[in-house]
């Protein structure tokens, strides 16, 4: 089982320049969305020390971060929703990775990520077949590892440190010939049953914990972890009373060495010490030291009579190993919303709220779903982007299995409506994927409700219109101001604000701020992925598109279901979502009696909606939902 260990240390420099080598722009682009929220870093075994080096290089920009395993993830259910999650897996087919993966998607997480050393893994099908392509795969040329985590470790540090903006060079994998005699020193003056204490600081903690890891796991010593100064905090006792049988690793960087240096200087002489020094910076000094602290391992293996590269494993080890924890995790848990509530409260977390609210939120989730699963509708309207279309596919057009989902509602009389900010051009990708035959019983409403027509009608909306004088005057002021950050698009009754760059929600407020201190009347802002619309009012909504369904429909105590993705004020869902039958694939308002996601899936809005179109169920001329 498993590599030599010295023949994997022969592999450093070929794992090390194929990792400086790798294209890391879509790496790059991902570490980059993590800056928005708070990022939890989750591994397992040796990907765990690469987990806490993340979490170091996070941290360094200012950011929160932590390393976590597993099943401490488990345990963060009540933060999992306001976090990334990003998860580091060398071979992406661990059973504690793929099981925590696939459930901390019920927890609504900020953004999920994962990165692999290896092609087609498990961790990425997972991903794809749950709707979430966030996988980055790199092919490790060395190929697995022994049973320790070595040369993925070195291309996690390396593949990390570039993708958070510090460049390496070759002088990361040289161990000095002063080291090494160091550390024949050291091992002449100890035994196999020694107790290790490893001191670091700051940017050595990663090594630290991947010492503590491999000593561990291939059975090499005892490893007690301590910082400089929670050392002198009563864990020197240590060393007083297990003089002849503790040795000190000390890991040291330019920025803690006197730190170091005058703390081991207080260390009795017949104390061994081991010094890992590195004369590299901030978090190109882990990788040096972990580099080094591989050969102390290496070494260690020799002591014991042990290969830490294939130590062997009991039987009950491999059960150990693939224990279905979760299952008996959640053996007794009671399901509820707690979702879909979480969703409603925004900052606020379901978990500060005492146990009367808990439960009056319970409640009106209960009250919800029941009335919408009782109600019988014969008719339902969509917004188009973010719940249809997803934005990436904004211009491509709606998906043909969407279109299939929607062409199966028409077949059984079900009335369509879709209401969009969009003009002519939803009509071209409708027209593209439902068929002909039912294009008179598909009302559009154009514009935000603006301009209401059938589907087979090529004549809405408008294509001349005199350009509203009020929205004329904004458009106006907002060139003035913003003339190289937006583009404008002036419409009968609609003025679209299309952002030109990728700009943060503070720039949109702003934007919509000064829309309104213009202090025009009769004016609404509502806000899509992509742009910002001025629409008139009273005249546009998009209920307007409800109130055209009814006038055309005998109703008969049926009722209208109606999908959008921005559901909260100033999202362009918010009035459709309004309405007491709606269902948000996104962003929700906080009423209690309308716009509820339940939606447990991350991925995209748009895989939230094939969910809830799946559970449809549909009858003679009507249809009923089961949430």
């Amino acid at each position: 089982m498993g590599k030599p260990f010295k023949k994997e240390l022969q592999s450093i420099k070929e794992i090390y320049e194929w990792a400086c080598s790798l294209e890391i722009s879509e790496l790059k682009t991902q570490i980059e969305k993590f800056e928005q929220n708070p990022l939890l870093i989750i591994g397992s075994g040796g990907s765990l020390s690469a987990c806490y080096f993340a979490s170091k290089l996070h941290q360094s920009r200012g950011q929160i971060a932590k390393a976590i395993t597993p099943l401490e993830l488990f345990y963060s259910k009540n933060i999992i929703d306001k976090c990334s999650l990003l998860f580091l897996s060398a071979s992406g087919r661990n059973t504690d990775i793929l099981t925590s993966f696939k459930n901390a998607i019920i927890e609504n997480p900020k953004s999920l990520h994962g990165i692999t050393l290896a092609n087609s893994t498990p961790l990425n099908k997972l991903s794809l077949k749950l709707g979430i392509d966030s996988i980055i795969e790199f092919k490790n040329p060395i190929g697995k590892d022994g049973f320790l985590a070595t040369n993925s470790l070195i291309a996690f540090f390396i593949l990390l440190n570039r993708a958070y903006g510090y460049e390496v060079d070759n002088e990361m994998i040289i161990v000095d010939e002063k080291f090494n005699i160091d550390l024949k020193d050291f091992i002449e003056k100890i035994h196999k049953d020694y107790t290790f204490k490893v001191l670091y600081a700051d940017w050595s903690l990663p090594v630290a914990i991947d010492i503590e890891s491999k000593f561990s796991e291939a059975a090499l010593g005892n490893i007690l972890l301590s910082d400089y100064r929670n050392f002198g905090h009563g864990r020197h006792n240590w060393l007083d009373k297990r003089t002849f049988s503790t040795a000190i690793i000390a890991l040291i960087t330019p920025q803690d060495k006197e730190l170091a240096e005058k703390t081991l200087a207080l260390i009795p002489s017949n104390i061994p010490i081991l010094r890992i020094e590195t004369t590299k910076s901030d978090s190109l000094s882990s990788l040096n030291l972990l580099i080094k602290s591989f050969y102390l391992t290496d070494l260690m293996g020799d002591i014991q009579s042990i290969d830490p590269g294939r130590p062997g494993v009991p039987d009950y080890g491999s059960k150990l190993y693939h224990l279905n924890y979760f299952k008996l995790l959640n053996a007794n848990n009671k399901k509820n919303d707690k979702v879909a509530i979480q969703k409603k409260l925004g900052n606020k977390s379901f978990f500060s709220l005492d146990e009367s609210d808990k439960n009056i939120w319970i409640k009106a989730s209960n009250n919800y779903k029941t009335k919408i699963n009782k109600q019988k509708f014969n008719s339902i309207v969509f917004d188009y982007d973010g719940t249809l279309c997803h934005a990436v596919d904004r211009y491509t057009g709606l998906k043909e299995d969407m279109g299939n989902k929607i062409n199966l509602l028409l077949e059984n009389n079900i009335i369509v409506g879709v209401a969009t900010g969009r003009g002519k051009s939803i009509r071209t990708d409708l027209q593209r994927v439902i068929k002909k035959e039912f294009w008179n019983k598909v009302i559009i409403g154009y514009y935000n409700g603006g301009e209401i027509g059938f589907l087979n009608d090529n004549n809405i909306p408008s294509k001349t219109f005199s350009k509203n004088p009020i929205l004329e005057f904004i458009e106006c002021q907002l060139i003035e101001k913003y003339k190289d950050e937006i583009a404008t698009k002036h419409k009968k009754t609609q003025l679209t604000i299309e952002l030109k760059r990728n700009t943060t929600d503070e720039f949109i407020s702003d934007v919509i701020k000064f829309i309104y201190l213009q202090n025009k009347s009769g004016i609404l802002c509502v806000q899509s992925d992509h742009s910002i619309d001025v629409i008139v009012r009273p005249d546009v909504s998009k209920l307007n598109v409800l109130e055209f369904i009814q006038s055309k429909t005998k109703m008969n105590g049926y009722e209208i279901l109606c999908f959008g993705d921005k559901g909260n004020f100033p999202g362009n869902d918010f009035e459709l979502l309004s309405h007491p039958f709606s269902l948000s694939v996104d962003e929700v308002s906080i009423d209690k009696n309308s716009c509820w996601n339940f939606g447990n899936s991350i991925g995209k809005s748009t895989d939230t909606m094939m969910h809830y179109l799946d559970m449809i169920e549909i009858y003679n001329n009507y249809f009923k939902i089961k949430l």
